[in-house]
């Protein structure tokens, strides 16, 4: 996969290399220094003629292929801006250690209408005492873009100090950029939000998104507080892709956001998608994130307006709110068609019992929930979270091989009174620690399954469980804080001697399914949650990840004899301003 990442970058480069706003006028491929020694009367094309500020470097007509290079360790002050004309360049640092911009009240790089622009190795810091500028790092497209502007790579890039680290703005539909990544990067210390991307007002009868093929790798966002004084809407999210149509976030992280956010009636999430489709979020860690009020503070989420979209080998624990969230506040069907399976919540919902661990509300359909872990453990306060909980006005939402372990004090799982039509509850595992009413059902509680299948009709293949599953230590506290070690928390895996194991339902799952630590399920019986026992053999991590794709490549290449070699100044239009923070379409509306 990687192989193929790279020839695709370079291959895309090369088409920008050649077919590039003014290409036809002059040789591609001009170097430009800056230096807080250099010159702005110089060429600024060597060390030596560096120019001195990004003034002078928002003056030149930068073409496609042309590097924009800050020298390392030094600081640079004020705003670079980059224009319709300056597509495909790149932005970086030469020598020794990171160049930082420091842009005060200003955006530190706004890109207008530009595609083919790789910003790469800065650190971009704001005014962390009064958060006045909009975004570290902004793109911005208006409703006069033809095409989306396309081919943008931000990598190993540190953004502090904004009302939003990093920005995608699309002013109409189908107005924005495509075939973005976002790699290797740390958000933090930003007021409303760590990384987000957004477009116009969604219209569910005719839905179309801002963006296009958005990827989000190995990203980092913390400390991302949220806004004291905004009591409207929610801030101090995590990674929050908004107006996508397909998408990844994956191999990231979301923790300590949110404590600072004001908002009663919808808060924070460490990583979520909203008003998109065919969002994946994958392999993922939220932890210990936060809300100011009573309001979210959790880990996962696919929000509003989302579709086609799935939840996947995450790992959520210790957070304010439920680990994972399926929601919508909006009076439309457009909130359909996603997945939640294979994930992993322990000790979320610290700061509102309202919530479960897991929390499925609003107008939700068609949705499948399958083969997740979930370990609900007494909130602050007087809480006692529910593993499960589901509100009204779900229809046609399945839950089946589902763990769901209630240490709280609280059910297992609590609902209003589906039809199976509705809802449907099929081989899950339910058990509450320390006795009382492991089902909470339209009003009434049920402490068997027994009772519960005989008054509900869920269940009703005599399948699920109520007895303790037995994982291997369901006492434990996750301890992991690097994504690419999410894999770290066996002991919520089934024991061998496991109830739980080898009699859930058979889903019919692709051959290649694993289960949340990389055991393959085909040809096995199914056991109930997100792992099979830890008796199985099983690799370190998910099998759907770039080291086992190179070792399946290699065996191939093994096997067939084959050795492969690898070598391989202008006039400026000012653009309008951003969408102001005001008229940011967010979710407006959450259950309080």
């Amino acid at each position: 996969m990687r192989l193929r990442l790279v020839l695709a970058v370079v291959l895309a480069a090369a088409a920008v290399v050649l077919t590039g706003p003014g290409a036809a006028s002059a040789a591609p491929g001009r170097t430009f220094h800056l230096s807080p020694l250099g010159d702005d009367a110089a060429d600024g094309l060597s060390d030596a003629t560096a120019w001195r500020t990004l003034a002078r470097a928002n003056q030149e007509r930068l073409q496609a292929g042309d590097q924009l290079l800050l020298q390392g360790g030094a600081q640079f002050d004020g705003q670079l801006l980059l224009m319709p004309e300056d597509a495909g360049v790149t932005i970086g640092t030469y020598g020794t250690g990171r160049a930082t911009i420091k842009a005060g009240n200003l955006e530190a790089i706004k890109v207008y209408d530009a595609g083919g622009i790789t910003i790469r190795g800065l650190d971009v810091v704001g005014d962390a005492t009064t958060y006045d500028a909009w975004s570290g790092i902004l793109f911005y497209a208006d409703d006069k873009v033809a095409t989306r502007p396309s081919g943008i790579l931000i990598s190993d890039v540190d953004v502090s100090g904004f009302q939003i680290g990093i920005a995608f703005a699309g002013a109409a539909p189908g107005r924005g950029f495509q075939d973005v990544t976002i790699a290797d990067t740390r958000v933090h210390g930003n007021r409303d939000e760590g990384l987000l991307t957004y477009g116009p007002e969604f219209d569910a009868t005719n839905p179309s998104y801002a963006h296009r093929n958005v990827r989000v790798q190995r990203v980092a966002a913390y400390d991302n507080a949220g806004n004291p004084r905004n009591t409207t809407t929610h801030s101090g999210s995590g990674i929050v892709l908004g107006s996508v149509d397909t998408g990844v976030i994956e191999e990231s992280s979301a923790y300590a956001n949110g404590a600072s956010s004001a908002s009663s009636s919808e808060g924070p999430v460490g990583i979520w998608a909203y008003d998109s489709t065919g969002v994946t979020i994958q392999r993922n860690l939220a932890y210990r994130n936060r809300t100011g009020t009573t309001a979210d503070g959790g880990g996962f989420d696919l929000d509003q307006n989302t579709s086609n979209s799935t939840l996947q080998y995450n790992l959520s624990y210790e957070n304010d709110g439920p680990g994972l969230l399926v929601f919508t506040a909006r009076d439309n069907t457009a909130h359909r068609a996603n997945t939640v399976r294979f994930n992993v919540s322990v000790n979320d919902v610290r700061g509102n019992g309202w919530y479960g661990a897991l929390t499925v509300a609003g107008r939700v359909a068609d949705t499948a929930i399958y083969h997740n872990t979930i370990v609900a453990r007494p909130g602050g306060g007087s809480h006692r979270p529910a593993a499960v909980k589901l509100m009204d006005g779900l229809t046609g939402v399945t839950l089946r091989n589902n763990l769901l372990l209630s240490q709280s004090g609280g059910a297992a799982l609590s609902a209003p009174d589906f039809t199976t039509e509705q809802v449907l509850l099929r081989g899950n595992a339910y058990f509450r620690a320390g006795g009382g009413a492991t089902f909470e059902w339209g009003g009434a509680e049920y402490r068997s399954l027994a009772d519960w299948r005989k008054a509900t009709g869920e269940e009703k293949y005599d399948t699920g469980l109520d007895v303790d599953p037995k994982l291997q230590d369901a006492s434990a506290t996750p301890r992991v804080t690097d994504p690419a070690r999410i894999t770290d928390v066996a002991q919520f895996a089934l024991a061998g001697d496991s109830p739980a194991a080898g009699v859930g339902e058979n889903l019919d799952l692709a051959d290649d399914t694993v289960d949340y630590f990389g055991a393959v399920l085909a040809d096995r019986p199914v056991s109930i949650g997100a792992a099979q026992p830890a008796s199985v053999p099983s690799p370190a991590r998910p099998a759907a990840d770039r080291g086992r794709l190179w070792a399946v490549a290699f065996t191939l290449l093994t096997l067939v004899g084959l050795t492969v070699l690898t070598a391989v100044v202008r006039r400026r239009r000012r653009p309008p301003p951003p969408v102001a923070p005001e008229t940011i379409r967010v979710p407006s509306s959450r259950v309080d």
